[in-house]
């Protein structure tokens, strides 16, 4: 490659003036021309207006849900699957205006005790089960919840109870943090709130 090559693609003089609409940078003293196409020189011209406001980090997702207080509470209920497994079922009303969808897992205080529940693809179908919260120690404290307060599903619990035992998730960090709680309701109650 002959030097006379060399000096037109890169100039060996910072001095040379060029076209006001080229593109050029300075390394170790050297101009370097770039080519960049018309589209991008407009776009970049107009990232670059003092109108722009330029982002520090990639924009967060909108949250479609809005954000509940902490202090708010919302009722669910025991789930029995079809294999005798238990979990807590959330109204699917509930479940989009308390939980994000994004989020993978939220934090349930039961009976004094921080567990980790890890949501999952399935939370988001119809029915919204939780059915498992995993203490620091691995174990799951959801089923020892349900032997310690003899909890049962709807329907069984009205046969052997005459109530239905209701779980009061309590907002204590939105979207995130919640603490559960045990409510029995009396078989007519459900009928006295109607009626009022």
């Amino acid at each position: 490659m002959s030097t006379g090559t060399r000096s037109a693609r890169w100039p060996e003089r910072p001095t040379q003036t060029l076209k006001s609409e080229e593109p050029f940078t300075t390394v170790s003293g050297r101009l370097w021309h770039l080519r960049i196409c018309v589209r991008c020189r407009i776009q970049t011209q107009e990232i670059c207006s003092p109108t722009t406001h330029l982002l520090t980090q990639p924009p967060k997702a909108p949250d479609t849900s809005p954000v509940t207080p902490s202090g708010e509470s919302f009722e669910a209920t025991v789930w029995q699957g079809p294999n005798r497994s238990r979990g807590i079922e959330v109204p699917t009303a509930a479940r989009d205006r308390f939980f994000l969808k994004g989020s993978e897992e939220v934090v349930l205080h039961i009976d004094g005790r921080r567990t980790v529940v890890k949501l999952g693809s399935a939370f988001w179908k119809k029915p919204a089960v939780i059915k498992r919260a995993l203490s620091d120690d691995g174990r799951d404290q959801l089923i020892k919840f349900f032997e310690k307060h003899h909890l049962l599903p709807p329907q069984q619990s009205l046969k052997e109870k005459g109530i239905v035992d209701t779980i009061i998730f309590e907002v204590v960090t939105p979207k995130e943090e919640f603490k559960i709680s045990i409510s029995e309701k009396q078989e007519g109650e459900d009928d006295r709130e109607e009626q009022d």
